[in-house]
């Protein structure tokens, strides 16, 4: 019985392989309950893949985010709902590349509360300096 197991296994290990991590995000509208994916990587270079860095959001009534860069600096923030960070300051300047780091508070139609703290990766690869 154990070569069967092993042929399972490796079965498996393929389907999980083969994965799709690019696979957007989707969620039942119609179902009540809140949620909140937060991205930790985005490239804003203009190609329209990942250029800007917005919180993926279902059913949320309020939100505020805020983004910090390494020495606690306020960077950038925003209460819209369909808000995004572009990788400038509030005052247009380019942010260099590296980690910084996001605040989200936010409330869901089912009246769930979210206090999100998390990182996010700024990869520009020169863009902004050509």
């Amino acid at each position: 019985m154990k070569p069967l197991f092993y042929i399972f296994f490796w079965f498996c290990s393929l389907c999980v392989l083969r994965t799709n991590a690019q696979a957007p995000a989707s969620f039942d509208q119609t179902d009540g309950i809140s949620n909140i994916i937060m991205p930790n990587v985005f490239t804003p270079n203009y190609d329209s893949i990942n250029d800007v860095f917005r919180p993926i959001l279902d059913e949320i009534t309020e939100l505020e985010f805020s983004i910090y860069n390494r020495y606690g600096n306020l960077i950038f923030e925003t209460r819209r709902l369909r808000g995004f960070w572009d990788g400038r300051t509030t005052a247009g300047e380019a942010c260099p590349d590296g980690t910084y780091f996001c605040v989200l508070s936010a409330t869901g139609a089912d009246g769930k509360k979210y206090k999100e703290k998390t990182f996010v990766q700024l990869f520009t690869n020169g863009y902004y300096k050509q």
